[in-house]
């Protein structure tokens, strides 16, 4: 099967082709690689300190097929990823961890999000967990495209199959990629495709619609290799109860495990303000608002979102935003607070309400 057949019916047979490349072929070719002057891996510790090139690639494709083999499979329809690509304005304020489809997956689009090259196009990535806790995930480039850019010979297919490895990444527990954020590296249109795909699909922008079972042809070779049947769950953009921009903000700190609880606002909100209040366990009622004032390198305190990443999406008493006023810009809420690089966002504290 050539790789350029790019329906939601390839989909398991591009899986089951890269766990055989994995098996058979992943380990030999990646010790050439390592042999290779100036070719490196990322390796956790402990396959970092095997010895010898062959023992390293052994354990690497070993890890990967293990991940490979529990996940689940999905398929990203050209509508969907061009909804991904028309979230430049929303940011994901959620961790990895929290907004994964599952634990394990391959995820593999209808049109290549990504050409890291020419002729070169990103079909697939692959993810699960890594040594401590984090996110481990793996790039695969269309084989066939890269035979057509003169990268390999035909040979490429027999070795690797419809999907040929390309790189792997990880992130460690509550990290965030800065490829994702920041569109002077390299990386950065294929960590938004993947990751904002992932963030889509967590807070309802995009959906499943049927899952396409695997053929009986398929079904006979997942028994041989003693492998669970699964389906490819097909992702598209949602066309009903498309949440909007607060509702998405609001859902990203539901699934980092933000304490909010369901209470109203004891006095009558503006209609324009209420989707943006938030109740709080330690701060009690508050509006989500962005601090235009913040330049690169400042935080406010406390931000939506946890870890390294700068943020200027704040948690505000709602006191505080009816006293100094309020606009909306870019579909955000934003208000002329006060903000000391040292302290972080000044309110009054009688403004808090609980």
């Amino acid at each position: 099967m050539s790789a350029d057949q790019t329906g939601i019916q390839d989909v398991h047979a591009l899986w089951l082709q890269t766990l055989d490349f994995l098996h058979y072929n992943a380990p030999q070719t990646w010790t050439d690689m390592l042999q290779q002057e100036g070719v490196t891996f990322l390796m956790p510790p402990a396959v970092a300190a095997l010895a010898g090139e062959h023992n390293q690639a052994a354990a690497l494709a070993n890890a990967e097929r293990r991940r490979l083999r529990k996940a689940d499979l999905f398929y990203v329809t050209r509508e969907a990823a061009e909804s991904v690509a028309g979230l430049a304005g929303i940011p994901c304020i959620a961790e990895i961890a929290s907004i994964l489809p599952s634990p394990c997956g391959l995820m593999v689009w209808e049109e290549p999000p990504v050409y890291v090259g020419k002729g070169v196009v990103l079909r697939a990535v692959s993810w699960g967990p890594a040594h401590d806790g984090g996110t481990w995930w793996s790039w695969w480039t269309d084989t066939a495209a890269c035979v057509r850019a003169g990268v390999g010979g035909p040979a490429m297919l027999i070795a690797n199959g419809a999907l040929t490895f390309r790189v792997e990444t990880y992130a460690a527990p509550d990290e965030w990629p800065v490829q994702a954020d920041n569109p002077a590296l390299p990386e950065h249109e294929q960590f938004r495709a993947m990751l904002y795909a992932w963030m889509a699909v967590s807070c309802g922008l995009l959906v499943y619609t049927e899952s396409v079972a695997p053929s009986q042809a398929v079904c006979k070779h997942l028994r041989r290799m003693d492998l669970k049947s699964r389906p490819v769950h097909r992702v598209i953009p949602a066309t009903v109860d498309r949440p909007g921009l607060a509702q998405i903000l609001r859902r990203q700190l539901q699934l980092d495990g933000i304490a909010t609880e369901e209470r109203r606002y004891p006095q009558p909100l503006p209609a324009e303000l209420a989707p943006w209040h938030v109740y709080l366990t330690d701060l009690g009622h508050c509006l989500m608002v962005q601090v235009p004032s913040l330049t690169p390198g400042q935080t406010a305190v406390p931000t939506l979102g946890v870890g390294s990443r700068v943020s200027n999406l704040v948690f505000v008493p709602v006191r505080s935003v009816l006293r100094e006023g309020w606009e909306f810009s870019n579909g955000y809420l934003q208000s002329p607070l006060r903000f000391e690089p040292e302290f972080g966002l000044l309110t009054d504290p009688d403004d808090d309400e609980f």
